[in-house]
């Protein structure tokens, strides 16, 4: 049995393993498929706008920003405005303004003349003839939500200028301007520059503009923009044409025109303004896309192949990692995880200029905790119920135990389940070895006095009578007996079926008093029954019940010393009886109490003078109290004495009302 037990733990220990190994593996390719998915179908799943705001906020927090060399600014700001005039200008006035950049690598205004001026017809043809006199001057157009047509300056502008290029903004679905779009295949036009790419041609970049167009990445790119609005070096319109800035700042740079003015021009959010709020111009975002254009500068997105990689490869770490560590370390280390992606995610982004969308991957790793341990937790609740299961099968003490259980459905209600069956089924073992011990101890050794007996007889090692060799004989076989009548005892009250009737306690008690008197007398004991003044009715199986009072009554008095005192006393409380059985003897020791009540355990067993027991007797008395639907609880101590209270449901007195 001993051996048995550890063999059949570590075979289920086998098994359990084994089923956690195989719930490791469906729920890392489970991950691992879901966290694909995500990753491909990122737009259909509008995943997207989460990907936005982490793009946002790594795109926010770079170390430092480049200051822009090749491009400078012209503001229509609103000190322009009170200096120059009410708005719209002029055309002179940008006559005048390109004049004074004939040093600059290219202008580029970001305003579209689209129609005459009644007024001052002849402004237009004084701004034509400054930009064919500079000859390095780019006008914008509009591409319309369709793409079907393209809104062109006047014609008397477009034929005076060096190029022209659309100057539209694409959103992404939140709003924000993000991406660039450097060319367009138009029905009127089979390849439509963007204003940037018509800037590089004015300006005779030709070479950059040809990259530009063969670039891997397409036509669209993600803006990596060089610093929050205002980071570029920006001159007030009113301060060029007044001559305060000498033309010589604009030497060899691209230069853009635009509106700046509160109320006049286009603003957009961006990943960087968008932090605090603030948009940024238009002018100011088709001078980030040239900058970036001039210096091969684009933030590159990943294939969806490469994106789903970068996906799975936290999901497939953090897998691994919850297979090996405890729960507690777990969680630290996915949240350490999460860190990494985000520092990865960062890294990608500003050192290599490669965009990884993290949702996905973050999705993934955030859900691989509570899926695997919920899935662990209901292969061990499986796995527990099971071991409950063929415990109560193989074992029919165990069953008996545990009839009318059922089993929890929390993980840690049923772990106490478990740790019940496995301290029952102990309880069940260590009876069996102690009944083992009793049976080859305790049993045999009276035989074995009467076989030694008769064998020193025989060898004439004895000068016994045969009176006195009987009486020897009998006296072993009497303890004998009693043992196994004690032992029988026991095992029929613990498994017999109690047939109950009501019993009037005082007379009850009475009578037990009376038999215990005889013996109480040989040591001088007086044993008092203090009667209440009110009777008491139970429900008891009167033999089993009075036997159990006896015993209590007997043992007080063996372990009592001469000349003292048993009291038995009856409390009667609303719902219950106590019946109180005190004597003044030996006590019993502390070591023991809590054992008292156990088969085969006994308090002065070492004791050469103590009255001789099974141990049995206790315990006996125990399973009836406990059988009455009763308890019984002992104090002791001593040299002082021992006093056992027994507590019983009370019922009301036959033929009354109540009854």
């Amino acid at each position: 049995m001993e051996n048995s037990i550890p063999a059949h733990s570590a075979s289920r220990s086998a098994l359990l393993a084994g089923q956690i190994k195989r719930d490791w593996w469906w729920v890392t390719i489970s991950l691992i498929v879901f966290t694909a998915a995500l990753s491909l179908l990122r737009f259909e799943l509008s995943l997207e706008r989460l990907d936005f705001t982490f793009y946002d906020f790594q795109a926010s927090n770079a170390f430092e920003y480049h200051r822009p060399k090749n491009t400078v600014l012209i503001i229509i700001d609103d000190k322009s405005i009170n200096e120059v005039g009410y708005w719209p200008w002029r055309r002179s006035e940008y006559a005048a303004l390109i004049e004074r950049l004939h040093l600059a690598k290219a202008v580029g205004l970001d305003i579209i003349f689209h129609d005459k001026n009644p007024f001052y017809s002849a402004d237009d043809v004084q701004l034509a003839y400054a930009m064919e006199a500079h000859g390095r001057v780019v006008l914008p157009t509009a591409i319309s939500a369709d793409q079907s047509r393209i809104h062109k300056p006047l014609n008397i502008l477009l034929e005076s200028a060096r190029s022209t290029g659309f100057i539209n903004a694409y959103p992404d679905k939140d709003g924000v301007v993000r991406r660039a779009h450097l060319f367009f295949s138009l029905p009127e036009e089979p390849l439509h520059l963007h204003f940037t790419l018509a800037m590089l041609l004015a300006g005779g970049d030709e070479g950059i503009l040809k990259q530009s167009l063969q670039h891997p990445l397409g036509s669209t790119r993600l803006i990596p923009f060089l610093g929050p609005p205002g980071h570029f070096e920006s001159y007030a319109f009113s301060d060029v044409i007044q001559g305060n800035i000498p033309p010589s700042v604009f030497k060899d740079r691209y230069v853009l025109v635009g509106a700046w003015s509160s109320g006049l021009g286009d603003f957009y959010p961006t990943p960087l303004s968008s932090a605090k709020q603030t948009s940024m111009s238009g002018v100011e975002i088709l001078a980030n896309q040239l900058e970036n254009t001039i210096l091969n500068n684009w933030i590159r997105t990943g294939s969806p192949l490469i994106n789903v990689f970068f996906s799975i490869i936290p999901v497939l770490f953090i897998c691994f990692i919850l297979r090996h560590l405890t729960p507690r370390r777990a969680i630290l280390s996915t949240c350490l995880v999460l860190i990494i992606i985000f520092i990865g995610n960062w890294f990608f982004l500003h050192i290599l200029s490669l965009w990884i969308p993290p949702t996905a991957g973050l999705i993934g790793t955030v859900l691989a905790y509570p899926i695997w341990y919920w899935r662990s937790q209901e292969t061990v609740l499986r796995f527990i119920n099971n071991e409950i299961s063929q415990m109560r099968e193989q074992d029919p003490e165990l069953r008996q135990a545990l009839a009318g259980r059922t089993a929890p459905n929390t993980l840690p209600a049923r772990l106490s389940h478990l740790h019940k069956a496995i301290e029952l089924l102990r309880e069940a073992q260590q009876r069996k070895e102690e009944t083992l011990r009793f049976i080859s101890h305790d049993m045999r050794s009276p035989q074995n006095s009467i076989l030694a007996l008769v064998k020193m007889q025989r060898q004439n090692e004895l000068t016994l009578s045969l009176d006195q060799l009987l009486t020897h004989v009998e006296n072993y076989a009497s303890t004998t007996l009693e043992l196994v009548d004690d032992f029988m005892d026991l095992a029929r009250v613990e498994a017999m079926e109690l047939e109950m009737e009501p019993m009037y306690l005082n007379d009850l008690l009475v009578e037990i008093c009376d038999d215990a008197w005889v013996r109480a007398q040989a040591k001088q004991i007086t044993v008092v029954f203090d009667e209440p003044e009110q009777g008491v009715w139970v429900n008891v199986a009167p033999s089993l019940f009075k036997r159990a009072l006896s015993n209590l009554i007997d043992n007080a008095i063996k372990y009592s010393s001469n000349q003292t005192q048993v009291t038995c006393l009856v409390k009667n409380k609303e719902n219950h009886v106590q019946i109180v059985i005190q004597d003044q003897g030996w006590g019993i020791p502390k070591v023991d109490l809590p054992y008292i009540f156990q088969p085969f355990k006994r308090a002065h067993a070492t004791k050469t003078d103590g009255p001789k027991g099974s141990g049995l007797g206790l315990a006996f008395v125990h399973a009836v109290i406990l059988r009455h639907f009763g308890e019984i609880r002992v104090n002791s101590k001593e040299n002082v004495g021992t006093r056992f209270i027994i507590q019983l449901p009370v019922i009301p007195e036959p033929g009354s009302k109540h009854h």
